[in-house]
């Protein structure tokens, strides 16, 4: 079977999809036009397996040879929601929603999965087992997978193995990439609150003022990575946003600060996080003001199930070719909600190439990024290879 022959067989559709996606763009869990298309092509593919999940998420079953209630069963999932960005490019498929883009690939994974169901669903009789397809809105931060896991996309059937993909600028069209073990990092919003006493800017010394302290406490939080991580552990704290004040001659009452800490293990992300909410308690205390820390949920990293790894990395290399496939130099500390569904089933995650050479390859989120669906069809392959692969194994992973 030559999968990807099979993938290139339907790449015009699938770019064909792609475009009429990112021209229609929406966001967070608003993704009801997204899903009313994907419902439209699944039924023209002829899957007739779907609900609604999540609200405007979708799940599919495409059931293999013996595809029936316990028999194994693999996931394929795709965000479909886009970004709150105007997109800078003069694309004849570029957004019509002003406000909205497909700025981080979203457009292309939908359609990869699109891609491949069709080719899983025509090779329905050769393989047992069954698909699951998982078309999930809200990844950028609007608690998609949580919506979806928490309406029952693990269940019925349950799913032993869960692949998904990502498009990469940094890869050049017609290549994938892997990596072993954590590939993406967990992603924490913070907030921290600074408290002083409000007067005079002629008057400091009859005030608390949270701006100085505010500027100690954001100095003082550099030296955890610094001096408090392992030189060998991976961590990432920064500060992006700060509020205080409303004019130059008053001293205000407090000062608002919002960052992210990013790490690759829990045990690290412990570890900022305490450190982080002692230093903010402390430092205001020592300037004569008061502080508050406050860590949210967050999302775990991505780490690669090492026996889906092994898998992922034989079939990749047996169905396209040594040149075609990459080993990722380092993992990226951007986080995926991908990871949720990670602490449930075990899975593996891989990056698709969308980087044209000759040209500036503008990083995800950038107005300016274009993902070149040149390779879109490594896209497809990948998936439906891995789905084909993974109802094979006789050992289940484990977590």
């Amino acid at each position: 079977m030559n999968i990807l022959h099979n993938a290139k067989e339907v790449e015009a559709r699938v770019r064909e999809w792609r475009r009429h996606i990112h021209a229609h763009p929406e966001l967070g869990m608003e993704t009801e036009a997204t899903a009313v298309f994907v419902e439209k092509v699944l039924k023209e593919i002829g899957v007739s397996e779907v609900r609604r999940c999540g609200g405007t998420g979708l799940v599919a079953l495409i059931q293999g040879q013996q595809g029936q209630p316990g028999n194994a069963c693999v996931g394929l999932r795709a965000d479909m929601d886009a970004l709150p960005v105007n997109e800078r490019n003069d694309l004849p498929y570029k957004s019509v929603n002003p406000g909205a883009a497909h700025v981080c690939g979203h457009d292309v994974h939908t359609a990869c999965l699109l891609g491949a169901a069709q080719v899983l669903y025509s090779l329905r009789s050769e393989f047992q087992g069954t698909v699951k397809l998982i078309f999930q809105p809200g990844e950028e931060g609007a608690g998609g997978a949580s919506r979806m896991i928490a309406d029952g996309v693990l269940q019925n059937p349950e799913m032993q193995s869960i692949f998904a993909l990502h498009v990469w600028p940094d890869l050049p069209v017609g290549t994938v990439g892997f990596r072993r073990g954590a590939v993406l990092a967990s992603a924490q919003s913070i907030e921290i609150r600074v408290k002083g006493k409000q007067g005079h800017a002629a008057h400091p010394h009859r005030c608390v003022d949270p701006i100085l302290i505010a500027g100690h406490v954001i100095c003082a939080l550099q030296s955890i990575v610094a001096r408090e991580i392992a030189p060998l552990d991976t961590g990432v704290l920064t500060l992006g946003k700060i509020t205080g004040g409303t004019a130059g001659n008053i001293i205000p009452e407090e000062v608002f600060i919002e960052g992210t800490i990013r790490t690759l293990s829990k045990d690290v992300n412990r570890q900022i996080v305490e450190a982080a909410g002692r230093i903010v308690e402390g430092t205001a205390a020592m300037l004569r003001g008061s502080g508050s820390f406050k860590a949210s949920p967050g999302l775990p990293p991505v780490v690669n199930d090492d026996a889906l790894f092994d898998m992922m990395q034989e079939s990749f290399r047996r169905n396209f070719g040594e040149e075609h496939v990459r080993t990722l130099p380092e993992p990226s500390m951007g986080g995926e909600d991908f990871a949720l569904y990670l602490e449930h089933v075990p899975g593996a995650h891989f990056r698709l190439g969308v980087g044209q050479e000759g040209r500036d390859n503008f990083p995800l989120h950038s107005p300016d990024f274009i993902a070149n669906d040149g390779g879109i069809s490594y896209g497809v392959a990948g998936l439906a290879a891995l789905a084909l692969d993974a109802l094979k194994l006789k050992k289940k992973p484990g977590l």
